[in-house]
C-alpha cells in the first residue's frame, strides 16, 4: 500500500502537465524543473534506511512518512503558484526516498523475485491510477487521490501485528569489515545497469504524454490514457513476475531487449498503434528493477547486498532524475519530438547493460572478493 501512495504523484505530473501548464503560466519545458525537484528530494533520501531504523521502529517511520505524504499531496492539489508546486516536489521526493530506501532494505533481506514483484507492481498500480484520474477529471483531483491512498497506508503501517524481518530490526549489529566489501567490476557493472533501467522507466513516465500530445497530435485525455497504459503494463508484469518460469538472467536479457524493439517502432506506428506500444513497453519494463533488486546478492555477495542496494538507489535516483530533466532543456531548443529518440538511445544502451549484468555470479565466501562472469543461471 506505501508503494501505492509514493507512486501516485509520479504518474500524475507527467501526464497531467500538458494540460495544466497554463494555469501555472508556464511552458512544455518548465516539467524539468518539476522532475528537478522530485528528483534531487529523493536523490536525498535515498539511503537512509539504516539512519532511520536506529532511531525509530520502521512502523513508527513509515506510519509518520506517510502522514507527511498526506499534507504534501493536498498542498500540491489546492496550490495556484509554481514556486509552491516546486516547493511541494522537493518534499514529496523527500518522502519517496526514504520509504522507497526502507522497501530496498527489506528487499535485500527478502530476495524473493516474486515479492519484489509484487510490491513494485503496487508501485505501477499507483502510477497507473494518478494519470487515469487526471485524464478523466484535473490535476487537483488525482493529487487528493494520492493524499488518500497516502492516508490509508499510514493507517496500515501503524498496524502493530505486522511481522518484520529480524535483520530490519537490528541495524545496530556490527558490520563486518569484509561485509563491506563488494567486488569492483560486478558492483559498477549493477550501479550502470540499474541507473540506465530507472532513467528508461522514469522518463518514459514522465514524458511521454509531452510527447504524444505534441509530437503525434493526441488529445490530453488520450495522452494521459496512454500513460496510464504503460504503468498498467508494468503493474501487469510486476504482479504477475513470480509465475513466470524464466531464470532472473533471461527475464532481464528478453525484457530489456523487446522494450527497445518496442521503443524502436513507436514513432513509425500509427497513433492508435503507438497507444498499445506503451501497455507492450510498460510489460516489458517491468520485471528489470524488481529483478536487479532482488538479484543483488547474486551479483556482489549477501553480505554486501544490503549496503549496495542502498546504492543502487542512489545511482537510480540520480540518473532518472538527470534524464528526465535535461529532456526538459532539449525539448525547449528542439521540440518534443526529440523524446522519443532519447528514450531509444537509453533503451539500446540498456540492453548492453543488462546482457552484461545476466552474467555476473559472484563466489563464495564473500570475503575472497572472487567472481565470475558465466553463462546465465538458471532457476532449479
Amino acid at each position: 500500500m506505501i508503494y501505492l501512495a509514493i507512486a501516485a504523484p509520479l504518474g500524475i505530473y507527467g501526464a497531467a502537465w500538458p494540460q495544466s501548464q497554463q494555469q501555472f503560466g508556464q511552458d512544455s519545458g518548465a516539467l524539468g524543473f518539476l522532475v528537478l525537484a522530485y528528483g534531487l528530494g529523493r536523490l536525498s533520501t535515498s539511503a537512509t534506511a539504516l539512519p532511520i531504523l536506529r532511531r525509530v521502529h520502521i512502523r513508527i517511520a513509515n506510519t509518520a512518512l506517510c502522514v507527511m505524504f498526506v499534507i504534501a499531496d493536498l498542498v500540491a492539489a489546492f496550490g495556484r503558484n509554481f514556486a509552491v508546486l516546486v516547493a511541494c516536489f522537493v518534499v514529496i521526493g523527500l518522502l519517496t526516498g526514504s520509504l522507497d530506501s526502507l522497501g530496498a532494505r527489506f528487499q535485500s533481506l527478502v530476495r524473493n523475485v516474486g515479492s519484489s514483484g509484487l510490491m513494485f507492481g503496487c508501485y505501477g498500480l499507483g502510477a497507473a491510477l494518478g494519470p487515469a484520474v487526471s485524464g478523466v477529471f484535473s490535476w487537483q483531483a488525482g493529487f487528493v487521490l494520492a493524499a488518500v491512498l497516502a492516508l490509508v497506508a499510514a493507517a496500515l503501517s501503524a498496524n502493530a501485528q505486522v511481522n518484520w524481518p529480524k535483520a530490519l530490526l537490528e541495524p545496530r549489529q556490527p558490520l563486518l569489515a569484509s561485509a563491506a566489501k563488494a567486488p569492483l567490476w560486478p558492483l559498477a557493472i549493477s550501479l550502470v545497469t540499474v541507473s540506465v533501467v530507472c532513467a528508461l522507466e522514469a522518463t518514459t513516465a514522465t514524458w511521454s504524454a509531452t510527447y504524444l500530445e505534441e509530437a503525434r497530435d493526441a488529445t490530453a485525455v488520450s495522452a494521459s490514457f496512454a500513460v496510464s497504459g504503460f504503468w498498467l503494463g508494468i503493474t501487469l508484469g510486476r504482479l504477475l513476475l513470480g509465475r513466470l518460469p524464466w531464470s532472473a538472467q533471461k527475464i532481464l536479457v528478453v525484457s530489456g531487449t523487446t522494450a527497445a524493439a518496442t521503443l524502436i517502432l513507436i514513432p513509425v506506428v500509427p497513433l492508435e498503434v503507438a497507444f498499445g506500444g506503451f501497455v507492450i513497453l510498460g510489460l516489458a519494463i517491468a520485471g528489470l528493477f524488481p529483478t536487479l533488486v532482488s538479484t543483488t546478492a547474486t551479483r556482489v555477495g549477501a553480505n554486501a547486498a544490503g549496503r549496495v542496494s542502498g546504492w543502487q538507489l542512489l545511482a537510480a535516483n540520480f540518473s532518472a532524475t538527470s534524464l528526465a530533466a535535461l529532456i526538459g532543456v532539449i525539448v525547449i531548443d528542439s521540440g518534443a519530438q526529440v523524446i522519443i529518440y532519447v528514450l531509444i538511445a537509453t533503451s539500446v544502451c540498456s540492453v548492453v547493460a543488462l546482457t552484461l549484468c545476466s552474467r555476473i555470479h559472484v563466489c563464495e565466501p564473500p570475503d575472497s572478493g572472487e567472481f565470475l562472469i558465466t553463462q546465465p543461471q538458471h532457476a532449479p
